[in-house]
């Protein structure tokens, strides 16, 4: 998908809109998951939200391309399975169409949690359904997954991390996204 495309896609605004509803009038701290061209934190500044924004991504090229386009914001370099900040952050934690890309979910899942005060939303491009597919594809630059996960499982652990779930199934030109808007189960 071009970067266009990206920009706008459906659930960008989903996920703008929950976190605007959630922080407007106040500054937030959050961290978003798999950068890829900074979109996210465009939609953020564009709803004219009040964000200290930190980006991360395992692509060196992706965090040197989104350094230039906004240095006033933090890129790292990491890995969601393993972050390198404090327990409870981020008042939000935002992982957009990536948790398909890992070899499985649960080690990033619980990270996210970890690092997050309240609130963690996850968009999915592959909804969990049955039957559970883990795919590992050859590529170029090495490999890359691209898994669909078993509902059951996933959910379950999304609830035993929050006192709060809710699903949003958001339509674009191929297929459906769900996204999952978790408030964080107190400590």
């Amino acid at each position: 998908m071009s970067e266009d495309g990206r920009a706008a896609h459906p659930s960008h605004s989903a996920v703008t809109e929950r976190i605007a509803a959630l922080h407007t009038g106040a500054p937030f701290e959050l961290l978003d998951c798999g950068i890829l061209s900074g979109v996210t934190y465009r939609h953020l500044l564009a709803a004219g939200l009040e964000v200290d924004y930190t980006g991360i991504d395992i692509g060196e090229a992706a965090l040197a391309h989104c350094r230039e386009l906004h240095p006033e914001a933090r890129w790292r370099q990491m890995s969601i399975t393993d972050l390198a900040f404090p327990d409870g952050s981020f008042d939000v934690v935002n992982c957009r169409h990536l948790l398909e890309t890992l070899p499985y979910y649960e080690t990033a899942v619980r990270e996210a949690f970890r690092v997050a005060r309240r609130t963690v939303a996850i968009c999915m491009f592959q909804i969990p359904q049955e039957p559970e597919v883990l795919l590992r594809r050859e590529t170029a630059n090495g490999y890359i997954w691209l898994n669909r996960y078993a509902p059951g499982p996933f959910e379950a652990l999304l609830h035993s991390l929050s006192e709060s779930v809710e699903t949003v199934d958001v339509t674009a030109d191929n297929g459906r996204n769900r996204i999952f808007f978790c408030t964080k189960r107190p400590a």
